[in-house]
């Protein structure tokens, strides 16, 4: 939920990535028979004669009179009319339901050599915007929030709609935090090194995203972001911290000297186009179509920034379902960032988004960057409540550097590993998900609700 906690440093989207398709509940609401279909005419069968509905005859030679016949036909078929609207109103009865909301609650234990060790919480509202909407996924608000051992404070409220038939989405954020983080410089070679300084971040942000639909499901729109900051040296870490005092002063120096220029209060604001292209069949838990991403943030001292520069991120990722309980997921993405000044957390950060998952988020940056990863994920083929249960494997490769050219063989980070699952909602397929992950430089474990991506 406080997903890119660091890339935004103190602008948090807790909720910005909560979507779910909307159910197909069309042939649920359908009556058994269709209103266009003609009535049979049961008025043309001889009549019962010991039905109540059949008409006192005076001998049985005598044929119905017209007025008689025209008064069964009318009587059968406003039987049968009465009979059409039961029935669809059971048949729609689960629909109403399907469109209730649904509340979501989920604390969620945090670990990260980053951050360090503490409580991620996340209190949602997943609703249908408009009832009578049957294409557009439901909508969700909420807020989240993080606590942890080193001082790090984060809350932020903030929501995503879809409404007119999923030809709108909108997502908007507001946040606060005081982050304590662990910064090892810039580039692979820094990351390698390990040696590291402690860092604080104190401020708030704000974003706001809106995107229009094209043709089949194609999006375009734009995203705005604001954030005011000020960053410093964690001054009572360095004081306290044995394994930063055991590091060679020499090397923390020049860990200081590549960041010193970021220590002070920074304002930056971005205005920029966004593209999606969405076919998947479910935004919590796909299994099959694709999603495709294209972030461009545009930073500029005409906008109020305080520096200019610009951001691009490109993603895609693939769902292959097969059967009813396996799903093969892929994802490949990309970063750039261009500017004579970039902010270290405007940097692409390796291991950021779960891209690759076995790092810690910090420990790699630099103004290129790559990541390919592939998912295998089995849900427990039962019903019941072991049904709600599933396992995960997952591996990846990717790579950080000034270029793209300058990323060899030899720089690539691989990472890899397994991971559970549980579904929190029996409406929703929302899994709470704890994966366990190894790189090169070390494991992790990460605990969430949604899947990796």
């Amino acid at each position: 939920m406080l997903r890119a906690l660091y890339r935004n440093s103190i602008l948090l989207l807790p909720l910005a990535s909560l979507s779910i398709l909307q159910p197909n509940i069309r042939a649920q609401m359908a009556p058994a028979d269709s209103p266009g279909k003609p009535v049979k005419e049961e008025c043309a069968k001889p009549a019962d004669p010991s039905s109540e509905e059949a008409a006192p005859v005076a001998n049985e030679t005598t044929p119905s009179s017209p007025d008689q016949e025209s008064a069964r036909s009318k009587m059968a078929a406003e039987k049968q009319h009465k009979q059409q609207e039961a029935q669809g109103t059971a048949d729609a009865q689960p629909a109403k339901q399907e469109k209730k909301g649904s509340w979501l609650f989920a604390p969620i234990p945090i670990s990260s050599p980053a951050v360090g060790s503490g409580l991620e919480f996340a209190v949602a509202r997943v609703f249908p915007l408009n009832k009578q909407d049957e294409v557009s996924p439901p909508s969700a608000v909420g807020v989240g929030g993080v606590f942890t051992n080193n001082g790090t404070r984060a809350f932020a409220v903030g929501g995503r709609l879809y409404f007119k038939e999923d030809k709108y989405r909108i997502a908007t954020a507001l946040g606060t935090a005081n982050v304590n983080l662990d910064i090892y410089g810039v580039g692979k070679a820094a990351g390698d090194n390990g040696i590291y300084v402690p860092l604080n971040g104190n401020g708030k942000g704000f974003l706001f995203e809106g995107l229009y639909g094209l043709k089949k499901r194609f999006y375009v729109g734009f995203r705005g972001q604001y954030r005011n900051l000020r960053l410093s040296l964690d001054k009572e870490k360095f004081a306290e911290d044995s394994d930063i005092s055991a590091q060679p002063p020499e090397q923390v120096a020049e860990v200081i000297d590549q960041i010193g220029q970021e220590l002070l209060q920074q304002q930056t604001v971005s205005l920029g186009p966004r593209i999606e292209w969405d076919t998947r069949d479910s935004t919590y838990y796909p299994k099959k179509g694709l999603l495709m991403d294209v972030n461009m943030d545009f930073f500029s001292t005409g906008l109020g920034s305080k520096w200019s520069y610009q951001y691009y991120k490109f993603g895609f990722s693939k769902y292959h379902g097969i059967g009813d309980y396996q799903v093969l997921a892929f994802r490949g993405m990309g970063c750039a960032v261009a500017g004579d000044r970039v902010p270290i957390y405007d940097l692409c950060l390796f291991g950021a988004a779960n891209d690759i998952r076995g790092y810690s988020v910090g420990r790699y940056q630099d103004r290129r960057m790559f990541a390919a990863q592939a998912e295998y994920r089995l849900m427990i083929p039962t019903k019941g409540f072991l049904g709600r249960f599933g396992v995960v494997a997952f591996a990846g490769f990717g790579g950080v550097g000034r270029k793209f050219s300058d990323i060899g063989w030899s720089d690539l980070l691989p990472g890899g590993g397994v991971g559970a699952r549980f579904r929190l909602l029996k409406k929703q397929p929302i899994n709470f998900r704890i994966d366990y992950a190894r790189g090169d430089a070390g494991s992790t474990v990460t605990i969430g609700v949604l899947e990796a991506f």
